[in-house]
């Protein structure tokens, strides 16, 4: 199959031709009778002017076949060079991207139908980007998050089995401890993975919120009480019932709740407050303690994100608990966010009334 190059010249060519043709049969159509009259009336035979006229034409058809090829010679290249090298410049970045080189961008084109074509190329290109860096983070987090407890086990059970340290109960508590970490950090990316595929889907049921956070401060309570951390759920009419999966929604409480209580400062205080507006049921969990950057605000919901990368385990978590709470409520059709500042910080969700 012809390239696209030269179709465009075939074309033109063609269009030239039809250019002169037309001109010949115009000319033969209409200028005839004209020609051969003046011809005689200037004392030429018919003959003589039938000659004339053959030789008037011959020139016109010549003239008008040069000039359309030349033109259209002339309106191919622009229009090839107009509109292929952008269809170029988008192959040579496609090239690149597919070579790994993900920060390839397409320059602006001439023309707005080209420009927009530029612009979807760009930003799939940006997006592309976005996912690679994200899933070498993620790659790195779970390598950091996975090596360091193996490497503690690893540690104690060859301690213990050169006999070099007795099992001591407080030891074996620790190797336990180091497991439920191993464990709660594969459950939460197999939670994630669930929800990406689409098998979060359970049984949706009447869901009463207010019971759920009071039993997750319940929960929260011992830890809390420990840390003379004082928790205050605002009081709240009556709210109206979800229908929703109890189990994901009583996740995300504990989630929040966890979340909240591992950033509070000792001698802190978490306050819970619901509410229902518009259709809405609004839950925010509002700690006391260091604030998070504006800047990293936005990438708090991101699996294994963390504002400081440099706390461990046991005082930063793994950083899947808020990117279940998102996948979860979005998956409701509710919305989430967050807000820092005055020292306290607020995450919050909310979910409509009649959540399907």
């Amino acid at each position: 199959m012809a390239s696209l190059r030269l179709r465009l010249i075939g074309l033109w060519v063609l269009l030239a031709l039809v250019v002169a043709v037309t001109m010949f049969l115009a000319v033969e159509r209409f200028s005839s009778e004209q020609v051969m009259k003046l011809a005689m009336a200037a004392g030429s035979s018919a003959d003589e002017a039938q000659a004339m006229f053959d030789e008037y034409v011959g020139q016109v058809l010549i003239l008008g076949a040069a000039v359309g090829l030349m033109l259209g010679a002339l309106a191919a290249w622009w229009l090839l060079r107009r509109l292929l090298r952008p269809l170029e410049r988008l192959t040579d970045a496609t090239r690149a991207i597919a070579a790994g080189d993900l920060a390839a961008r397409v320059p602006a084109a001439p023309d707005p139908e080209l420009q927009r074509l530029a612009d979807a190329f760009n930003q799939m290109a940006a997006s592309l980007e976005r996912v690679e860096q994200l899933r070498r983070a993620l790659v790195e987090d779970v390598a950091h998050e996975l090596r360091t407890p193996l490497t503690s086990l690893q540690g104690y059970t060859e301690a213990m089995a050169d006999g070099v340290v007795e099992p001591t109960p407080d030891m074996l508590r620790t190797v336990n401890e180091e497991i439920v970490r191993l464990t709660r950090l594969v459950a939460g990316l197999d939670e994630l993975a669930r929800g990406e595929r689409g098998e979060r889907e359970q049984a949706r049921a009447e869901v009463d919120l207010e019971a759920i956070v009071q039993r997750a401060v319940q929960i929260q309570s011992p830890e809390l009480a420990s840390r003379r951390i004082s928790v205050r759920v605002e009081d709240v009419s009556s709210l109206p019932v979800l229908l929703a999966e109890p189990d994901a929604i009583g996740q995300v409480i504990a989630n929040l709740m966890q979340n909240a209580a591992r950033y509070t400062d000792d001698g802190g205080e978490i306050v819970v407050r619901l509410g229902e507006a518009a259709g809405w049921i609004r839950c925010a969990i509002q700690n006391t303690g260091t604030e998070i950057p504006a800047a990293d605000l936005p990438f708090i919901w991101e699996r294994l994100y963390r504002v400081d990368p440099s706390r461990t385990r046991a005082s930063g978590g793994a950083g899947i608990g808020l990117a279940i709470v998102r996948q979860v409520i979005e998956a409701h059709g509710g919305k989430v966010g967050a807000s820092s500042g005055g020292g306290r910080t607020e995450i919050w969700f909310q979910l409509p009334v009649a959540a399907r």
